[in-house]
């Protein structure tokens, strides 16, 4: 860049991209100036920068910028009517002279557009047709007049009747040709037409700050007013929450207002940079540029699904609730109307061409993926790819997956859900896998159930190329994933995270002869034709098809064989993009600490610089093994994704950890009071049990005070003796083998009935 250049706001968006295309210049000292928003007095300024101008030094400012400068670059969106007022009165002070050309650029908005209609084209008069028209139709008039004369004289006079019945027919279809309505043709509004332009209220000011600095005439100094498209790159201005919101998938479909059908000039802050560069480098006679990119379908539907397909789910709907955290500003500029044409200055036309370099000519929806890389590069973003295995599967295992998922934003999958959204017609499934999906896919059922290894067959390809595809969308592409217990051999890595374009090549099927009906039968066919219009014979045509297959392998095969002596050159094959990052297996929660491991597949991991982390959660929460996980992933590294901060987690393990040191403190004041009331309740038992032999004891003593008051040889003579000469009385007549104990049972029994008696 030959131009010293004075940048208002270098801290600004634009400014620092300014500033990024200043700094490639090999400079030793700094030339340019600039100001920042808010003055730094400690500041110093950037490479390439001579002086940053401080604002309560005026006249300071005013004498180095006119002494020092070439370029005046002033952004709208960044400066104030102070700024505009100071550069203004700079260059109307009589006494100011310029000895050397001078550039004021105004980078300014399409929003001063806002209220413009489309554009009419315009009428061209062509006075030569009129005229070979009218002649024409007096022509045809004047036939006319004598085919009817003719008439009148062969046939017989007609009826009066019947004569105006005619006429009023031929003025009706006149009158109807007469009132076919114009078509009304629409063109692009130029940069000619900005004395025409129309700004709605809220951006009025806009406006009058563009017509102040075009008012501005003086010698040697050129004022140029640079009209931007709605900006967008570079981490997203305008469209950061539109990107964000793609990217998360939060909502699943992204949203256009009204019907999307209003065009909106949008322009890559990169291009834009440029453009001004370029008009102060080759400066234009016009004072008014437009700096809008080339594309070719400007309509807001365009552009949203543009975003949708290339970082996002690819489904787009029309929905209010979507725009609830947008501001009015943002509301407005999606609902801009407005069709302007790019600057013959960077697009050039076919006698003068145009040697502008474009970032991004052709918009947003065409540079999708450019325009993700930037903003994932500065918004730290990147994908998280896992693979999480454990031989037995169980609730808990379900929970620390569901949490590491919920954490950093990222699908689970596993075979049965790949498989099944495949088979779903309503899934979007690329159409040159389908077909060979759906006829394989008895075959692939049967070997995802046996759960063994095989070898590569046609149907196998089929079947991880559906996996490879899977992991090549944009939610896994852009946030990662989590493969629960996949893939189960280390012949399903190679062939999934590693290219194996040639072993994975399909064998191309015969193709199918076209059923031809009897009607085409009897139909004549056209013979086949060369490039000369010659007809060919069939056979001739048929060969002429095989060498041109043949032809095609060949190309495909030397592509290949390219590609390989690339990866031999470079030290191998280079994995795919979806290649993991972190591989975890998860110890059975079982007793046992006997454990199968896949040691093949931990073995072809381990070979490419991805050890197995094993973790045994058996003896803690769910929150503690997420906890040691995420270490573990984050090991590189926290990717910023739009996560919770690490002062938030802080916070929320210290919450976890009162809540279960008060679980804890809880838990035993509750077993205590528990066990109180068990010991209660069992002594309040032991007491009624005492209370109860008590009482009965007391009743025994009591009888037996009762016997000891009557004299022992009446109680004899009373109760015992007549009992007993019953009981010999007895023996005598049985006489028992053992007459003793005989009597001593008859006694014990009639002991029960001596109260009774």
């Amino acid at each position: 860049m030959s131009k010293r250049y004075f940048i208002n706001n270098l801290d600004s968006p634009l400014g620092q991209e300014f500033y990024s295309q200043l700094v490639k210049e090999d400079t030793e000292e700094g030339v340019h100036m600039a100001t920042y928003t808010i003055d730094d007095p400690n500041k110093m300024p950037p490479k390439g920068f001579k002086k940053i101008l401080k604002r309560y030094k005026p006249k300071l400012s005013r004498k180095k910028m006119l002494e020092e400068c070439d370029v005046y670059v002033y952004d709208v969106a960044s400066a104030t009517q102070t700024d505009l007022d100071f550069v203004c009165d700079i260059f109307r002070n009589s006494k100011t002279t310029l000895e050397e050309q001078k550039v004021l650029i105004l980078v300014s908005s399409v929003l001063t557009w806002s209220a413009m209609p489309d554009k009419v084209k315009p009428k061209v008069e062509k006075k030569a047709d009129e005229e070979q028209e009218g002649e024409q139709q007096e022509q045809q008039e004047q036939q006319q007049k004598k085919e009817e004369a003719e008439a009148e004289e062969n046939q017989e006079p007609k009826e009066d009747e019947n004569q105006d019945q005619e006429q009023d027919q031929q003025q009706i279809q006149q009158q109807q040709i007469n009132e076919v309505p114009e078509i009304i043709e629409y063109v692009p509004w130029e940069e000619s037409d900005y004395k025409l332009r129309s700004a709605s209220t809220q951006y009025q000011q806009l406006k009058e700050w563009e017509d102040m600095v075009l008012g501005l005439q003086k010698e040697n100094l050129k004022v140029i007013v640079v009209c931007s498209g709605l900006i967008y790159g570079k981490g997203e201005l305008l469209f950061q929450k539109y990107f964000k919101k793609a990217w998360l998938q939060q909502p699943y479909k992204l949203s256009y207002q009204s019907d999307g059908n209003n065009k909106v000039p949008t322009v890559h802050i990169t291009d834009l940079v440029k453009m001004i560069v370029k008009v102060s480098e080759s400066i234009p006679e016009s004072n008014y540029i437009f700096a809008v990119d080339n594309t070719q379908d400007r309509t807001q539907k365009a552009i949203i699904q543009g975003i949708a397909t290339g970082v996002g789910s690819g489904w787009i709907e029309q929905n209010d609730d979507f725009f609830k955290d947008f501001t009015p500003e943002e509301m407005d500029c999606f609902r801009l109307h407005l069709d302007c044409k790019t600057s013959q200055m960077f697009i050039g036309n076919e006698e003068t061409p145009s040697d502008f370099e474009w970032h991004c000519e052709k918009g947003i929806a065409f540079n999708a993926k450019k325009i993700l890389q930037e903003f994932t590069s500065i918004h730290k973003l990147r994908p998280i790819k896992i693979i999480m295995e454990s031989k037995a599967e169980n609730m808990r295992f379900q929970d620390i997956l569901t949490m590491i998922s919920d954490h950093y934003r990222i699908p689970v999958i596993n075979q049965e859900q790949i498989f099944k959204d495949a088979q779903d017609p309503n899934y979007v499934f690329p159409s040159e896998i389908q077909e060979d999906f759906n006829e394989y896919w008895p075959v692939i059922q049967e070997y995802i159930n046996t759960k063994a290894p095989a070898q590569l067959s046609e149907q196998l390809k089929i079947y991880y190329k559906v996996i490879k595809w899977r992991l090549s969308q944009n939610d896994c592409q852009n946030r990662g994933f989590i493969l629960q217990n996949f893939p189960n051999f280390f012949e399903e890595a190679d062939y999934i995270f590693y290219p194996n374009k040639q072993k994975l090549k399909m064998k191309k099927k015969p193709k199918k002869k076209p059923v031809v009906t009897e009607e085409e039968k009897k139909q004549p066919q056209e013979p086949a034709v060369d490039e000369n219009g010659d007809p060919i014979e069939q056979e001739q045509a048929e060969e002429q098809q095989q060498e041109e297959q043949q032809q095609e392998e060949q190309q495909e095969e030397e592509q290949q064989e390219e590609e390989q002596q690339e990866e031999e050159q470079e030290g191998g094959p280079k994995p795919e993009d979806f290649f993991p990052e972190s591989y975890i297996v998860i110890k059975p929660l079982g007793k046992t600490d006997n454990f199968d491991y896949n040691r093949k597949l931990i073995n072809f991991f381990s070979e490419r610089n991805l050890d197995a982390y094993f973790i045994d959660p058996r003896k803690k929460t769910n929150h503690d093994t997420f906890e040691d996980l995420r270490i573990y992933i984050e090991r590189n590294g926290r990717p910023y994704n739009y996560l919770q901060n690490e002062k938030e987690l802080i916070v929320l393990y210290f919450n976890l950890q009162k809540i279960k040191d008060l679980t804890i403190k809880y838990t035993r004041k509750q077993s205590i009071q528990i066990w109180k009331e068990i010991t209660k309740v069992k002594k309040d038992k032991r007491q009624d049990l005492v209370t109860k032999y008590t009482k009965y004891i007391q009743e025994q003593e009591q009888e037996l005070q009762q016997v000891k008051q009557f004299p022992f040889r009446n109680y004899l003579m009373d109760f015992v003796v007549p009992v007993l000469n019953e009981g010999l009385v007895e023996v005598a007549h049985i006489l028992p083998d053992d007459p003793v104990e005989f009597l001593a049972e008859y006694l014990y029994k009639r002991s029960f009935n001596v109260d009774n008696e």
